[in-house]
């Protein structure tokens, strides 16, 4: 029986094995530089575990026009920044997914909304959906959070599809407006 060696016996064969690692430290070391780009300093994904700072509540609309099973966004459409609604950059309040079904529906996938907080606080962050059925706007989801100063994200997943939807809104406790989405009638 052939013993084989646990470290290589000479330095080629060092050489071959430290190759064969480098693409698993390369992948890591992208995964990690990928992460940091993405929690910028001053920017905060929201987790939704247990924490002394973090409140959380969701509601779901009681009624909602169609609920489509699977329903997935494929669009993609920015919510302008508004007052506190805004990245670090100014640049939008959120973005969202959206597509239009062949019976004129329109389904709304994952809403994405910024907001900035001044000081420690505690917001209601709300998507809000205006449709045919409910021309006041009905709010769709919410969550409420007491975080420190800084730049916050949260992903709603709302999934569901509505007749003659003409707006999605978000906005969030003192934030000085909200941001919309707008929806034009049936595409021809």
């Amino acid at each position: 029986m052939r013993r084989i060696p646990r470290f290589p016996a000479n330095y080629a064969e060092a050489d071959q094995a430290r190759r064969r690692r480098l693409p698993a430290k390369w992948l890591a070391a992208m995964l990690i530089t990928a992460a940091v780009a993405l929690l910028a300093p001053g920017v905060t994904y929201i987790t939704a575990g247990r924490s002394s700072t973090t409140t959380a509540t969701t509601t779901a609309a009681t009624a909602v026009n169609t609920a489509t099973a699977g329903c997935r966004g494929v669009t993609q459409a920015f919510l302008p920044a508004n007052g506190f609604i805004t990245n670090p950059s100014r640049a939008q309040g959120g973005h969202l997914w959206w597509r239009r079904s062949a019976d004129g529906s329109v389904c709304v996938g994952t809403v994405i909304m910024w907001v900035q907080y001044n000081a420690t606080a505690a917001k209601t962050w709300r998507v809000i959906v205006y449709s045919a059925r409910h021309p006041g706007g009905v709010t769709l989801a919410s969550r409420t959070f007491t975080l420190k100063r800084g730049w916050y994200w949260w992903g709603f997943g709302v999934h569901q599809a509505y007749q003659g939807l003409s707006a999605v809104c978000v906005t969030a406790t003192e934030s000085f407006g909200m941001s919309c989405v707008h929806f034009s009638g049936p595409a021809g």
